[in-house]
């Protein structure tokens, strides 16, 4: 397991926390392909490693397009800002997963996931998805601006 899904921030609105929650069950059991893949290279492990990650992408995009639309709707101010990260964080997973594909090397998908992802998920969710859920919350729940 790479992520405890218990050590991972909660936000003011549980659609939220209910989307991270899929979203680091599907990078666990990515990440146990990418393991299985590193301890045995087959055809087949790669064609599963693969297929998560095709699935997790479209994911990614489902989970940042539904913020996106909920933060056009309340004019969420720092919305620019916000949906900025989520398309680098896109073109980031698309960039490594090409290079993945044409160096057929394991590590490539394995550091991405340990160094870099983990680190941004936790820092995303703690900066950029609190205050996110916190102004969605103020907006939908007069009770929570008094």
């Amino acid at each position: 397991m790479l992520i405890d899904i218990k050590s991972m921030p909660l936000v003011a609105m549980e659609f939220m926390n209910e989307t991270h929650t899929k979203d680091v069950e599907i990078i666990n059991e990515l990440f146990a392909l990418v393991l299985a893949y590193e301890a045995s290279p087959t055809l087949e492990n790669k064609k599963r490693v693969d297929e998560l990650y095709g699935d997790w992408f479209a994911h990614t995009i489902e989970h940042f397009r539904a913020e996106e639309v909920m933060m056009q709707e309340k004019r969420f101010p720092p919305y620019p800002m916000h949906k900025g990260e989520h398309e680098k964080a896109l073109r980031l997973m698309d960039e490594v997963f090409r290079e993945w594909q044409r160096d057929q090397d394991i590590n490539i998908l394995k550091k991405y996931m340990t160094e870099h992802l983990v680190p941004w998920l936790t820092n995303h969710i703690n900066t950029m998805d609190t205050v996110t859920a916190r102004f969605f919350q103020s907006e939908t729940t007069p009770c929570a601006m008094h």
